[in-house]
């Protein structure tokens, strides 16, 4: 692992929160996403298709969005992502911010597949860490 896949994270989250067309361009063409188990019908997407319909299934019922880096965690072959989908509903106004965990794994500095989920337990377990031993992996802020 190395300092700039969790740049890369850093920057594919400033892309996709101000909007810009090119935030896409941070995924491996073959790229794999693990949606949330239970969250929809199809657990996996694929291709750059396939993640920019997972990215419209996050924002479709919303104004108003945002992915806000909590913490990246160095977890060796990975980087583990604690974030906030911040969101303001569409049908009533009522501002979000859920804890969701990502798991990111890398291609030629890119993002070759990423787990997610709706807690950040659940990432941290996925990338073989425990949520009481952040003094193992190194932990960097936004």
């Amino acid at each position: 692992m190395s300092g700039q896949d969790l740049e890369t994270v850093r920057a594919l989250s400033r892309a996709f929160n101000q909007r810009l067309s090119d935030w896409i361009d941070f995924y491996d063409p073959d790229a794999v996403v693990h949606v949330p188990p239970g969250w929809l019908e199809d657990a996996v997407y694929s291709g750059h298709r396939g993640v920019e319909e997972v990215a419209a299934l996050w924002t479709e019922s919303v104004d108003e969005y945002r992915w806000d880096i909590e913490q990246l965690i160095d977890a060796g072959d990975c980087v583990v992502g604690l974030f906030r989908f911040s969101s303001r509903m569409r049908n009533d106004g009522v501002w979000l911010a859920p804890p969701l965990g990502a798991v990111f794994y890398f291609r030629d500095g890119k993002v070759a597949k990423i787990l997610t989920y709706f807690s950040w337990g659940e990432a941290l377990a996925a990338a073989g860490l425990q949520q009481e031993s952040a003094g193992a992996p190194e932990v960097l802020g936004p």
